[in-house]
């Protein structure tokens, strides 16, 4: 009995010292949250009451009035022949923009995606296909750079020069307005970043609305703070869009090799070339009013007019693990190949978000751990409470003043943060939706400890071995029904 005593006492020993740390580390990381959430809303403050009080707001009619010049979009594409004729068809119902076309990269050994585009390609003359001449999958960038080559050939055949290069992935679906809003911009900007949202999904999908959470303040607030901050804007791989002068910059950096294929988040990695070089970069969140028509649940047609922002809305995964799998495919990208090829380059507002970019490779087993503390000290006061009060192990670093100041540090700042999710989720999603942010963070620190696992592993045995990491893509799912869901208002 004794012996169990003394094993329960050292084991309450080590539970307390792995506390103090993680509630030091949780505290650190929240305050770094909470400057993120000051800057943001210090920044809204200022423009609210200085800046729109002086300057009149851009408008849909101002986007209408610009003429129209030629822009290609790039769809990277490796077995998505369940979705990719579907987002071509959905685009060409949408698009509010005549002067565009449409570029599919696929591959060689893939003839079902071609056989969907080739498909396309009979019903709309602006979409055309590259085929990558090796076997895929090789990379997102590969496959770019195959596409990328055959936009400036078709500029060469036909004359045309496009103003801009934009990105989307082909699970998309494009806002009506958003060429319009690039071809308004892209005068002066070089890189332009929409914002992404997800999809509604029901209340029971934990997981997939995990994304709709993370999106929504990601790409309402924390992108604006980077912006104003340090002047780089990464890139999200969709609703992006590259003036012709930074295409052309970037080919001539690199000896015609646009996008880098040793990185999988190529996207990220392009903007900071882009800021090297001086180039201009905008992340832009635009209103505008649009009339939605969609079926109810009790099947009637139901129309409602929403200010909704121009932006990309596409599924995120709902499985457990394809959803891991695609945070991991990030994680490589930005916070390991990230570190590796860029370092702590740029002023103090680049190197604090780096830090950011990476603090997620200690927070998410952080996460986990503390779940793990919180259960064992459950666990042990049970069991202390079997044993006589005179016999019971006192806790030496728990029981302080100095623990329960942290603690209660703590609790005020995780408040903050459920409000700050809360608040951005239903500001896009509703009020319902809101109030489950806060409980589908339990569900995003399991996926992201997953994910770090994972991006752990690839990235040392790629280290180890020399293997190349290739192109692990998430299975899509395209709302097939969108085509006519989306309206302009008059």
């Amino acid at each position: 009995m004794i012996e169990i005593v003394v094993t329960l006492v050292t084991y309450q020993r080590v539970i307390e010292l792995l506390a103090v740390g993680i509630t030091i580390l949780i505290l650190l990381s929240s305050l770094d949250d909470l400057f993120v959430d000051i800057w943001y809303w210090a920044r809204n403050f200022y423009r609210w009451f200085w800046i729109r009080a002086r300057y009149p707001r851009l408008t849909a009619e101002a986007l209408d009035a610009k003429e129209e010049r030629p822009i290609a979009i790039m769809v990277p594409a490796w077995k998505e022949s369940e979705v990719i004729q579907a987002m071509l068809t959905t685009s060409n119902a949408l698009i509010r923009y005549a002067n565009y076309r449409i570029f599919v990269g696929v591959y060689q050994n893939d003839a079902e995606t071609m056989a969907e585009v080739r498909a396309a390609m009979a019903r709309f003359p602006n979409v055309s296909m590259s085929v990558v001449p090796r076997d895929g999958p090789t990379s997102k960038a590969d496959c770019l750079n195959v596409v990328l080559a055959d936009i400036l050939a078709h500029e060469r055949d036909t004359g045309t020069r496009f103003i801009g290069i934009a990105l989307h992935d082909s699970e998309d679906v494009i806002h009506p307005y958003e060429l319009k809003l690039f071809n308004y911009l892209l005068d002066r900007m070089d890189l332009v970043q929409l914002p992404v949202y997800s999809f509604p999904r029901g209340l029971h999908q934990l997981v997939a609305g995990t994304y709709m959470d993370e999106f929504a303040e990601w790409h309402s607030k924390d992108l604006v703070v980077r912006e104003s901050m340090t002047g780089v804007v990464p890139c999200a791989g969709v609703a992006a869009c590259f003036s012709h002068r930074a295409i052309d910059a970037l080919r001539a950096e690199r000896s015609g090799e646009v996008f880098s294929t040793t990185s999988l988040t190529e996207d990220y990695d392009i903007a900071f070339r882009l800021a090297g070089m001086g180039m201009r970069e905008i992340f832009v969140r635009f209103p505008i009013s649009l009339v939605v028509e969609s079926v109810g649940p009790d099947g009637l047609p139901r129309i409602t007019r929403r200010n909704m922002p121009i932006a990309t809305r596409e599924f995120f995964p709902e499985d457990f693990r394809a959803a891991y799998r695609q945070r991991a495919r990030w994680l490589l990208g930005i916070a390991f190949q990230g570190w590796t090829q860029h370092g702590w380059e740029g002023n103090w507002g680049s190197k604090y978000f780096f830090l950011r970019d990476r603090k997620g490779l200690l927070t998410a087993p952080g996460a986990i751990l503390a779940y793990f503390i919180m259960f064992s000290l459950v666990v042990l006061h049970g069991l202390f409470q079997l044993l006589p009060e005179v016999n019971r192990p006192p806790y030496v670093l728990l029981d302080t003043e100095n623990y329960r100041t942290l603690l209660v540090l703590n609790l005020i700042l995780l408040g903050n943060r459920l409000v700050q999710r809360t608040f951005f989720t239903a500001r896009i999603y509703g009020v319902t939706q809101g109030l489950m942010a806060g409980p589908r963070m339990v569900v995003s620190n399991l996926l992201n400890f997953f994910a770090t696992l994972r991006a752990a592993f690839i990235f040392s045995r790629h280290k180890a071995t020399g293997k190349p990491i290739v192109w692990d893509k998430t299975t899509h799912s395209y709302p097939f029904q969108i085509g006519q869901a989306l309206k302009p208002a008059e």
